[in-house]
């Protein structure tokens, strides 16, 4: 049998020397051209705006890390050697080319901004945000609207999100900062059967003897208290019924005069038989009305697509509420 040696290993390319401390600095670099264009080191230390003697050093450390002599120098002028002349060149090119890597990061279009927005609202049907993301289409990343606040909040935290909208938000971080963007109304869903139905507007102590579809107060703790302080007022408090999963099914209880449901004006859109939806009176519609804000990173500031978004959002007729 025929001796076969082992397989040699796959030596990878040794990067070390890219970080060797005995590379020229890019300012010892542009030092040295300065000299070789001016001619001398009183004019290249002129033309950098700085003092002579920083110059020589710099320009003897460069010398000292290529171990060679690239200029020869007297008080009145200084002559570049054969690996000065070579070294220029090179050193021209170098510059030239950071310059060039520079100018193309610099111009490259900025990536599309992640945002969330949260599905208890019909944002297709606000024309602030459908303007909003017909403006901003060719900009963002938008998520599918099948998220929670709670749900966004916790991805925006671990900053797997660059910007959301959500509702009834208290700012209490150094990192995120927050713009109040839209106040949503609420409208009551009623059985049409229903007495109250055939009013204009409904004052809710007129519903009293329906048990209303809510939120638990983990869910929406602002919106749940706004409720409580509703009812402090009413003749006799709401009794309030855990929400079904399923927004459908809930229609059909109210259809048959089982329950009512308070939800954004944005989502009374499902037309089913046997459901009217109605406006509040004006005091409980400002009582229970839901305020959104759009939030970002404060890190991201300077990201002009985010800086564009929450220009847009300022220059409209909003509350004037920010964090």
């Amino acid at each position: 049998m025929l001796y076969s040696p082992p397989p040699q290993e796959q030596l990878h390319p040794d990067n070390s020397v890219l970080y060797s401390r005995h590379l020229p600095t890019i300012k010892q670099l542009q030092y040295f051209l300065a000299v070789c264009e001016e001619g001398n080191f009183r004019k290249a230390a002129s033309r950098l705006g700085i003092s002579q003697p920083p110059l020589s050093m710099q320009i003897k450390e460069l010398e000292q890390k290529l171990q060679t002599t690239l200029l020869l120098r007297n008080t009145r002028y200084v002559l570049l050697t054969e690996q000065g002349r070579e070294f220029r060149e090179k050193a021209k090119s170098w510059l030239e080319g950071l310059s060039q890597a520079v100018n193309y990061v610099h111009n490259l279009p900025a990536g599309k901004v992640t945002m969330g927005i949260t599905k208890i609202l019909g944002f297709n049907f606000i024309p602030l945000f459908s303007e909003f993301i017909r403006r901003f289409n060719q900009h963002i990343d938008l998520l599918q609207q099948d998220y929670t606040c709670k749900e966004l909040m916790a991805e925006f935290n671990k900053s797997n999100i660059d910007m959301v909208i959500i509702s009834e938000y208290e700012n209490t971080s150094l990192q995120a900062k927050s713009l109040l963007v839209h106040q949503e109304k609420l409208v009551l869903a009623l059985p049409e059967q229903h007495p109250a139905s055939v009013e204009k507007e409904i004052d809710l102590n007129m519903v009293q003897d329906l048990p209303l579809y809510w939120c638990k107060r983990y869910q929406h703790p602002n919106l749940y208290d706004k409720l409580q302080k509703v009812n402090s007022l009413l003749s006799k408090p709401l009794l309030l019924k855990e929400k079904l999963p399923n927004f459908l099914t809930m229609l059909m209880e109210i259809a048959m005069g089982r329950a009512m449901l308070l939800l954004p004006d944005s989502m009374a859109q499902a037309q089913v038989a046997g459901v009217v939806y109605k406006k509040l009176t004006a005091k409980y519609e400002q009582m229970l009305s839901m305020d959104m804000y759009l939030l970002w990173h404060t890190s991201a500031m300077d990201n002009p697509t985010i800086q564009a978004i929450t220009e847009y959002f300022t220059q409209q007729d909003l509350p004037k509420e920010s964090a």
